[in-house]
Formats: C-alpha cells, sequence, structure tokens
C-alpha cells in the first residue's frame, strides 16, 4: 500500500536563528523563528533533526508552504512513501496526501491511540503534516503520547517482564473496524456513488488483508537514534500478547493503554491554517481527535520511509 518517491531537492538553502521551544514537560517541541517556504542550511536541518529525536513531536506555527518546500521539508527527516495510496494527492506531487474531511466525509478510524502502520513490518520513519484548513468552529485537535515516556512509568520489575514479550499487530486490530473501508476508499464518499465507494473499501480491506497477514513484534523496542525504551503496542493494531492466556494479554494490554492515556505524557496540539506537525512514528502514539461534526478539515501530509533500523 505504500510507493517510495524520487525528487531532486532545491540546491539553495537558508540559515535562519531557529529556537527550540520545549512544548509540554514530557514531549514536543516547537521550532521558532522559522520561515519554511525557505530551505534550510545544514546547519538548522541538524537542529530540526535532532529536536524531533529529542522531543518525539515537533511544531512550526502558521507557516506559507507550497507543495515544493513542504517536499523538501519532509526530506531533511527521510525519503518519502504513499502511506495511502487510495488517497487523492496534490496534483503534480504525488508524495502529498490530501487529507479531507466534510459533511461527506467519512471517519477513517483515526480516532484511536495508534502508531501508523504498526501492521507492517516497516512502519513509517516519520510524518509531516501541513495544516491547510482548520474547522471555523474549533476541533480537531491531534494529541500525541511519548511511548518513551510510557515505559518510564513502569515498575522497574514489570518493565523487565514486558521486555520478554512479543505481541501480534494487525491490520483488523482497530476498534473502528468499521471505518477501515472509509480508510481505503479514500474518505471522501461523493454523491451519488457511496455504494460504489463502499464496495470499493471492502475490496481493498480483503486485499490488504491478503497482502499484510498479523505479524509478531516486541512489547517494547528500544529507539535507535536517543536509546529510550519505549512501549511498541497500540490498541489500534495491536490484537493480543503471546505466551500468555486470553484474560492475562487483555489485561496487561489494557493496563499500557491506560497508560499511554495519561495525561502527563502527552501533547495536545490545537491546529492553526498553515501549522506544520513532524512527528517520530517510531517514539510517539497519536489520536485524531473527531470533534468537529460535518465542519471541513484538510490537511496534507507526507509520510518518510522506514529507516531500515527500527
Amino acid at each position: 500500500m505504500s510507493t517510495v518517491l524520487d525528487r531532486q531537492q532545491s540546491p539553495s538553502t537558508v540559515h535562519q536563528e531557529l529556537r527550540v521551544r520545549r512544548y509540554k514537560p514530557l514531549i514536543g517541541a516547537v521550532i521558532e523563528n522559522a520561515d519554511l517556504s525557505q530551505p534550510l542550511s545544514d546547519e538548522n536541518q541538524q537542529t530540526v533533526r535532532q529536536a524531533l529525536v529529542d522531543h518525539g513531536v515537533i511544531f512550526f506555527r502558521e507557516q506559507t508552504l507550497t507543495p515544493e518546500p513542504h517536499v523538501t521539508l519532509a526530506r531533511i527527516f527521510g525519503t518519502p512513501i504513499r502511506k495511502n495510496i487510495y488517497l487523492p494527492a496534490v496534483a503534480g506531487f504525488p508524495e502529498i496526501e490530501v487529507i479531507a474531511h466534510s459533511d461527506k466525509t467519512q471517519s477513517g478510524g483515526t480516532d484511536n491511540w495508534h502508531v501508523d502502520v504498526s501492521w507492517q513490518p516497516q512502519p513509517p520513519k516519520a510524518t509531516v503534516l501541513h495544516a491547510q484548513e482548520i474547522p471555523e468552529g474549533g476541533g480537531g485537535d491531534t494529541i500525541w503520547t511519548s511511548s518513551a515516556a510510557v515505559y518510564d512509568l513502569l515498575d522497574p520489575d514489570l518493565a523487565r517482564y514486558f521486555e520478554k514479550l512479543k505481541a501480534v499487530n494487525t491490520f483488523f486490530a482497530s476498534p473502528k473496524k468499521n471505518a477501515l473501508s472509509d480508510l481505503l476508499s479514500g474518505y471522501d464518499i461523493l454523491e451519488g456513488t457511496s455504494e460504489q465507494s463502499v464496495e470499493a473499501g471492502l475490496a481493498r480491506v480483503c486485499d490488504a488483508a491478503q497482502k499484510y497477514p498479523p505479524i509478531e513484534v516486541p512489547v517494547i523496542k528500544t529507539h535507535p537514534e536517543n536509546g529510550r525504551k519505549l512501549v511498541f503496542v497500540n490498541e489500534g493494531h495491536t490484537s493480543h500478547l503471546l505466551g500468555v492466556s486470553k484474560t492475562a494479554s487483555q489485561s496487561l494490554l489494557n493496563y499500557l493503554y491506560d497508560l499511554i492515556k495519561t495525561p502527563e505524557v502527552q501533547a495536545r496540539f490545537e491546529w492553526r491554517a498553515g501549522d506544520v506537525a513532524i512527528w517520530d512514528n517510531r517514539q510517539v502514539q497519536h489520536y485524531a481527535a473527531r470533534d468537529y461534526g460535518s465542519a471541513r478539515r484538510r490537511i496534507h501530509r507526507i509520510t518518510l520511509e522506514h529507516d531500515g533500523v527500527f
């Protein structure tokens, strides 16, 4: 369901006096004094890469970005891929997927805690979002939680126990199972074509199930750059733990999921038009709040290829 995309970078760069300001005590940072419409210098690029490793998710407020600098920014962190080939893309820029919600839009099922595409052996490294249109009445926030800070909440003996366990991740573990066909039909249901779109979405669910069978994953993983241990299981994609009873599996997973929902390890971001958010999919989980009814919300997304080591 993903395709690696290649595009040449602009050779010219501009050095900017960036300031990294912590967003929440345990997760997130805001990068200030940045103009992302201009290519960043090598030093600036190293600053934002390190900020992402250190804080898990970074934000740039109210940026004016056309598609080309959006792609240039994303390439600082990795190689763009198409995460969902069924979503529409920006004309001339297939690496930029358009996530649009309105009164004709299905949910997509992202209003649950998840690590993107963790039902595949090589989930994406990171994601770069640029907000195009925000609901007029508010809502549509995104919430991230630090999987490393969640691990730090564990009793040391319990942490060592979890480090020995493996889990099963699958496309069908989602608590929003009824939204899977929406996700693979590209969200938008056009007038007069809803039945065909739903059928197409269901066909793609069956196709995905055949291409991507359930996989075994460690409950606890280690980040390849900062060395922190983190909780990798998530309610969006983890079905059960291996080597324990069904009852014990659900109880242990629920315990971890409750820790993931702890406010102290979270960062809630209230979007403004033009905002950019970049998260490290290896060390955070996220939840897209679906509290804006039929209001319009449109985001441009670039997903970055698995880094080959996590």
